[in-house]
């Protein structure tokens, strides 16, 4: 079956450091988002008001609910790279407090990294070491039915590079947040990465740039990253998670505010996703849709006209008709005419 993923958008609270809970749930509410993004634990360069690990999870939970506002995603920065054992450990145990912050707040899932590879360590040494982690991690969100996703970064920025991370961590509540822009910046195409990993991907991250820098972020479809296509590929998979507006404030202070950009993207991912029909009625391909879409209230007003037309000429030969029949009463009949005085 086939989600309608207008339906499940997202935003990002990096967008809004600013914002406090209330003003974030509004703000989702007015502009038609069905779901909030929470970053937690942030270590950014403005710090993030509505930070749960800051607030009381009960309450933040009580009013996502109240507003029928989903809480898909508590994102962290929280990387498993580390060779150094006390790091290691102190990240491990960060992940698992931020699986427990999730718990508390009806979270549906937590994100992390896997990060770096350092110089001159072999990279399938790393990637087990770090698979390990990621493995023990979803064990223990197992416990509380929240979903683990890693995100690709750093030295998993890539499809194939994320896949031989994901392959030595077997468990159904593990996946994937693809994080469109940081693809792009490795020259990676949509199509690449969706191939690669398909239902590996369980949350969509959406932002638009140039040359993939977020640093030098633009709305949805302004910029070089093939965001469109992304969707449109992913729908086409059947992918029914959610799709994350990004817009990085909190990193790069420079940004335009977020009531600049979100209600926009919202509008544009709609016209995107917007089935584009034929003259019949039939669904066309993305390729088809330049050439032979229709647009349906043009149509329908055609339709309108035509139909209006028809039934003024129908009426206009009804009363031809009618006048002919008037005159034709009106004149003596011819046998009356010639009759004998």
């Amino acid at each position: 079956m086939t989600v309608d993923l207008t339906k499940k958008l997202a935003f990002s609270t990096v967008a809004c450091p600013e914002w406090d809970l209330d003003r974030v749930i509004s703000a989702a509410q007015e502009y038609g988002y069905q779901g909030v993004e929470l970053s937690a634990f942030s270590a950014d360069a403005t710090p993030i008001a509505s930070d749960p690990s800051r607030n009381g999870a009960a309450s933040y939970r009580a009013a996502f609910e109240k507003a029928g506002v989903t809480i898909t995603c508590l994102g962290t920065s929280i990387a498993l790279h580390y060779r150094d054992h006390t790091k290691a450990a102190a990240a491990s145990q960060a992940a698992r407090s931020a699986i427990q912050l999730a718990d508390e707040l009806g979270a549906e899932r937590v994100r992390f990294f896997g990060n770096l590879i350092r110089p001159g360590e072999l990279r399938a040494t790393a990637i087990q070491r770090i698979a390990h982690r990621f493995q023990q991690l979803v064990e223990y969100a197992e416990k509380y039915d929240i979903e683990v996703v890693v995100e690709n970064a750093g030295s998993f920025a890539r499809a194939r590079e994320i896949w031989q991370l994901t392959r030595f961590v077997e468990h159904p509540l593990f996946g994937v947040s693809w994080d469109i822009a940081c693809a792009a910046a490795m020259d990676e195409t949509p199509g690449v990465s969706i191939n690669m990993l398909n239902r590996a991907i369980r949350y969509a991250r959406l932002t638009d740039a140039v040359d993939g820098d977020t640093a030098k972020s633009v709305p949805l479809g302004e910029g070089g990253v093939e965001v469109e296509r992304f969707v449109q590929i992913l729908q086409g998979t059947g992918y029914d998670g959610w799709l994350c507006v990004g817009w990085d404030r909190a990193t790069h202070v420079d940004l335009a505010p977020a009531e600049q950009v979100l209600p926009q993207a919202v509008k544009t991912l709609a016209e995107w996703m917007r089935p584009k029909l034929d003259k019949k009625g039939k669904r066309l391909t993305n390729r088809e849709a330049p050439y032979l879409e229709v647009d349906p209230e043009e149509e329908a007003r055609k339709k309108a006209e035509a139909a209006a037309k028809k039934a003024a000429a129908k009426e206009a030969a009804a009363a031809k008709e009618a006048a002919a029949a008037e005159q034709a009463a009106d004149r003596p009949d011819d046998d009356a005419k010639h009759a004998p005085e």
